[in-house]
């Protein structure tokens, strides 16, 4: 699976070079775009598709919630404008859901912070939700902090760890032990449903978390019938993981679902020394369920970017292969990424079937034995 990047809306011929190269499965992100751009892509698929004996599925994710920073817009004393700000280890922010382009903090002369910086959220719930206490994330885990004030409309956060010396707009926010009373469908996705199960052949269901979440989007789909795409289930946070069970017997009541392990966010929310745990876990409990499973986040993300893969994404590409499906995102270098993860996917299979080894017979282990022979 590959996500297309903007430019698959006008050249068609980009997307039959990533179906050439190998790609079976087309993402295409509806939480980018717009619905103009996304049936281009799409007609330029069955285009592709036209002269294909294998044709090229297409997949469709839901954006979900947005958990994020709102927009910052911060005028600066040389009248330059950021999108960002400063932040510092021990200094205390404003998270709020007020209508805010944020604030900078401001020190006294003895760097001493007087005035909190602040920055607004995008959903409410953020706020409502967090208690004194919680660990609060920003950027992929770049940034953490710790809830030591809670107001009607803020929180006052302490600022633990900044691996950034900035906080931008539009980052995401994670909250792994806050409970979040969110719809895994906004409005917006119910808006794209009609979209999907006319055009979509897989759809993507982001931030699910029970499986009263995957009752709902049952749902909804049986209002079109049975001209539904299969779903797979992103499993994108620690409550999801550890629902997990329950959301595949929830799922079970369709005839096509899959699971998608997406490290990046469950990596920030589980904690990264837990991921090859846990990601593990999840594909134990897909193989005992019957259910394929989809490896995604950063696989090949150096190769796709510069054109040279590191060794351990190499390893980790290899590792796909105990899924059923590996995902790729986007890069200059996409088509050489594919034509590799291809070539790596074929030869683990000979060597393994989901977690288990085939103990196959090694040309090297012949040729040696020949050689015993000959000497």
């Amino acid at each position: 699976m590959v996500t297309l990047p903007d430019e698959a809306a006008t050249d068609a011929q980009l997307i039959g070079n990533m179906a050439d190269s190998g790609m079976d499965i087309a993402r295409i992100n509806l939480g980018h775009g717009n619905m103009d751009m996304w049936r281009q892509m799409v007609e330029h698929i069955h285009l592709i598709n036209a002269g294909r004996n294998q044709p090229v599925l297409i997949y469709m994710d839901l954006a979900g919630p947005k958990i994020r920073t709102s927009k910052i817009v911060i005028v600066d004393a040389s009248g330059n404008i950021k999108d960002s700000i400063p932040v510092r280890e021990g200094d205390h922010i404003l998270l709020t859901k007020r209508k805010t382009e944020g604030r900078t903090s401001s020190y006294d002369s003895d760097n001493t912070q007087l005035e909190k910086a602040e920055i607004g959220v995008m959903l409410d719930a953020i706020i409502d939700n967090a208690h004194v206490g919680d660990e609060v994330l920003f950027d992929d885990g770049m940034i953490k902090a710790a809830v030591v004030e809670k107001r009607r409309d803020d929180l006052e956060l302490e600022l633990i760890h900044c691996f950034k010396a900035k906080l931008s707009s539009n980052k995401g926010i994670n909250l792994p032990h806050t409970k979040l009373h969110l719809p895994a469908l906004t409005e917006r996705d119910l808006e794209y449903l009609p979209f999907v199960c006319e055009h979509a052949d897989i759809l993507g269901y982001s931030f699910v978390r029970t499986r009263e979440d995957v009752a709902e989007l049952n749902s909804q789909l049986a209002a079109y019938g049975k001209k539904t795409p299969g779903v797979v289930f992103k499993i994108e946070n620690k409550e999801a993981f550890e629902n997990l069970p329950q959301i595949l017997l929830e799922g079970m009541q369709r005839p096509n679902i899959g699971v998608m392990i997406a490290r990046g966010d469950l990596a920030v929310e589980i904690g990264f020394d837990r991921i090859s745990e846990v990601q593990n876990e999840i594909l134990w409990l897909c193989q005992a369920a019957y259910v394929p499973a989809i490896w995604a986040t950063q696989v090949l993300e150096n190769l796709a970017k510069s054109g040279i893969p590191t060794r351990a994404e190499i390893s980790d590409a290899a590792q796909g292969s105990q899924a059923e499906c590996v995902m790729l995102n986007k890069g200059p270098h996409i088509n050489d990424a594919i034509y590799i993860l291809k070539d790596i996917l074929g030869r683990m299979e000979r060597h393994s079937f989901k977690k288990k080894t085939t103990s196959r017979a090694l040309h090297i282990a012949r040729n040696a034995v020949k050689k015993l022979q000959l000497a």
